[in-house]
C-alpha cells in the first residue's frame, strides 16, 4: 500500500516538474548574471520592469530573475511575480534566439500589467535581426 502511495506521489512530482524550467534554461551562478547585468548588448525598459540580455553558446534562451526585496515587501508577492515571469519566459522560450536574459523588477506591479509588459519585452528579443551583432 505505502509503495502504491510513492508512486503515485513521485510520477505527480515529476508531472510538476516537467511543467518548471530545467537548469539548461536558467542562469544558476552570481558569475552568468554579472556577466549578463555588466555586458548586455540588449537593454529593454518599460517602468518598473527591466531586462538585460546578451548572447549565449549555450544554444537556447536562459532566465535569470532579479526581484529584491526593496521593491516587493510581500514573499508572497515576490514568488507571484517570479511565477509570471518564468510563466512568460517558457510561452515565449521557443521562439527567443539562443540569449542569456536577466529580468528585473523593481517596484510593484500588477500581474497583468507584468505579463504585457514581458509579452513586449520578449517580443522585442524574437524581432531583433541578430543580437549582439557578429564579435
Amino acid at each position: 500500500m505505502r509503495a502504491e502511495r510513492r508512486v503515485v506521489k513521485d510520477s505527480l512530482f515529476d508531472q510538476l516538474m516537467s511543467l518548471g524550467l530545467p537548469k539548461q534554461a536558467r542562469l544558476l551562478n552570481s558569475t552568468e548574471y554579472t556577466q549578463v547585468l555588466r555586458r548586455a548588448d540588449i537593454k529593454v525598459v518599460k517602468g518598473p520592469v527591466q531586462l538585460k540580455a546578451q548572447p549565449n553558446a549555450a544554444g537556447r534562451a536562459r532566465l535569470g530573475l532579479i526581484v529584491p526585496k526593496r521593491g516587493i515587501a510581500k514573499a508572497y508577492d515576490r514568488n507571484l511575480v517570479k511565477r509570471v515571469i518564468r510563466e512568460q519566459f517558457r510561452t515565449a522560450q521557443g521562439r527567443l534566439p539562443a540569449l542569456d536574459i536577466v529580468v528585473q523588477v523593481f517596484g510593484k506591479v500588477s500581474k497583468q500589467q507584468l505579463a504585457v509588459a514581458l509579452q513586449k519585452h520578449f517580443s522585442t528579443l524574437v524581432e531583433q535581426p541578430n543580437p549582439g551583432g557578429d564579435k
